[in-house]
């Protein structure tokens, strides 16, 4: 089957996308390289797709690509006789918006003077670029000009000439002669090139529609009876389905993860996406489909890690669903929680998000979701202890579930709701090493001490000239001119927060002149003596500043020394 068959069956309907499958993901790069390949003649690899007339949910291919779109699913309740792609999405996609749509806006040009032999034969030897009718236009007007220039075409130059590929497939044999003199004659070609000219001019043709070589097409039972037995079973098919994706370059385990929830749970498709759009409006949290993904198989008592095999069970997937209003409830709770109560609205500043699954599980299970009155302190001491040692920040398919294990699931089952800040500091000083709470640990995560000391939320910001940027107050190029070392050049008391702008423009000055016009109460919020901005001060700069701020934010959180009593695990 050649490539303009299976687009055309595309077009009306025949091959769509079955929920499974993953969104669109290829950049104008990767279109424009495999546009390349096709054109010298190379094989793209093989679509496999299944014919069914089973009622699934599935999508359409999408003709005209804008970014951040969210897929349209419909079911086959017709139970028409439909073709789903298994394996191939990304190519066939790519082709589709190339030939039928537009990407962003704009469509595919084809540089039909493109083709000649580069030195490095690894390099792009036809070139295809989205371009809008404008700046298509501009690049021919951009040749023309040169060849006005040298009253002539000059022996190599790297002119070129867009025509729009849609345009150029369309035309007749007798319009493509047409064009080829039209070009020629406008661009004074030499003959070397008015041949390549005219070869390119017929080789979309030759290449789409003559070549069945290019592009392979396997069909799983296909022009089988609608009843007959021997038709493979949804089962069969997502077991095909993710045995490709374990091969060559698979799918990450969350990918296959959503994909396996979509097909069994057909509303997931677009309630997942959606309450990760809603939820991550006016924070810096970016919670995302992985991270919903993970909140669900711990509340649903799964595990933490992103196993496939767990969605084997259609008991698993009921129990997905079951929870999802309530986990998602409780999602919502504790980045409530978080921003009222803790003063942040960015994962980054807590070290990401994984920090927030243990608070997701415990909300889950509290009364209305909600931090009891007498656990507000304990919940917030235990958010910023995760956050300044960021245990989750690796090992966390193990960590998060022994954690919820040990600490929170028994107690949470028998309705207990004190919330176990004694084992979040054995675990933390287990895993992490630590032992208190002290300046060292304000060092391991210097952006959370500054949020608290500055009163920054870490939330969005409208203007990105705003958004804050962490600096050095003595500049570190001169620090190590001085031969201080790295771990007092990168001390929490040699960091402050100001704007993006504002960051660029201090650059390395002197921070007695930069902070000379700062607003002295700016400064005295951030505990930066203007006496004591001198290079020789630095070192007790640096005891005064880091005392200042390690005292404020252990007031701030709550933490008293008795919180740290020994209980180091073994």
């Amino acid at each position: 089957m050649n490539i303009i068959t299976l687009l055309n069956q595309i077009d009306n309907g025949e091959i769509v996308l079955p929920a499974i499958q993953r969104d669109f993901v290829w950049g104008e790069d990767k279109i424009q390289t495999l546009m390349d390949s096709i054109a010298r003649g190379y094989p793209i690899g093989i679509v496999l797709m299944w014919e069914t007339f089973e009622d699934i949910q599935y999508r359409a291919f999408i003709k005209n690509y804008v970014s951040d779109n969210l897929p349209a699913f419909q079911d086959n309740t017709q139970k028409h006789k439909i073709k789903v792609i298994l394996d191939g999405q990304q190519r066939l996609q790519s082709l589709y918006i190339a030939l039928f749509g537009k990407y962003d806006g704009k469509s595919l040009y084809f540089d039909v003077l493109s083709g000649r032999d580069a030195d490095n034969f690894a390099d792009l030897k036809y070139f295809f670029y989205f371009e809008t009718k404008d700046s298509a236009n501009k690049a021919n007007n951009d040749s023309l000009a040169k060849i006005h220039k040298n009253n002539k075409n000059p022996d190599g130059s790297e002119i070129e000439y867009l025509y729009k590929v849609s345009d150029l497939f369309a035309m007749s044999a007798v319009d493509r002669i047409k064009l080829r003199k039209t070009i020629s004659s406008r661009l004074n070609l030499l003959e070397a090139d008015e041949l390549r000219l005219e070869t390119n001019l017929a080789k979309l043709t030759e290449v789409l529609v003559q070549d069945e070589n290019i592009l392979k097409a396997s069909t799983i039972d296909e022009n089988k009876p609608s009843n007959s037995p021997e038709r493979m079973s949804e089962s069969d098919v997502l077991e095909i389905f993710v045995r490709i994706n374990r091969q060559g370059t698979p799918l990450t385990r969350s990918d296959l993860i959503f994909s396996m929830l979509k097909l069994n749970w057909k509303d997931s498709a677009l309630s997942l996406p959606n309450f990760v759009d809603k939820i991550n409006h006016g924070n810096s949290f970016n919670l995302d489909v992985d991270f919903v993904i993970r909140c669900l198989f711990a509340v649903s008592d799964l595990g933490t890690k992103f196993d496939i095999d767990i969605l084997r069970s259609n008991k698993n997937i009921e129990l997905i669903r079951k929870n999802f209003e309530k986990c998602c409830d409780a999602i919502k709770s504790t980045v409530d929680f978080i921003q009222r109560d803790c003063w942040i609205a960015s994962s980054k500043a807590l070290g990401g998000y994984n920090a927030l699954v243990p608070f997701v599980y415990y909300l889950f299970h509290t009364p209305k979701h909600q931090v009891p009155n007498s656990e507000i302190g304990k919940v917030r001491k235990a958010l910023f202890l995760f956050g300044f040692t960021m245990p989750f920040s690796r090992y966390v398919d193990s960590r998060l579930g022994k954690f919820i294990k040990d600490e929170l699931k028994s107690n949470l089952e028998d309705k207990i709701y004190a919330f176990p800040l004694d084992g979040c500091i054995q675990w933390v000083e287990y895993w992490e090493r630590t032992k208190g709470f002290k300046v060292d640990m304000l060092n391991r995560n210097p952006r959370l001490s500054l949020y608290l000391v500055q009163n920054y939320s870490g939330t969005e910001h409208h203007l990105m000239a705003n958004a804050p940027d962490i600096d050095h107050i003595f500049p570190s190029s001169e620090l190590r001119k001085k031969g201080f070392g790295e771990a007092n050049i990168n001390h929490v008391a040699n960091y402050w927060i100001l704007s993006k702008n504002k960051n660029q423009s201090k650059n390395a000055r002197d921070p007695k002149t930069y902070f000379k016009n700062v607003d002295k109460d700016e400064m005295k919020k951030a505990f930066i003596n203007l006496s004591m901005l001198d290079y020789k001060l630095y070192k007790k700069f640096l005891q005064d500043r880091s005392k200042k701020i390690f005292d404020y934010v252990k007031t701030k959180i709550g933490f008293v020394d008795s919180d740290f009593v020994s209980k180091r695990r073994s």
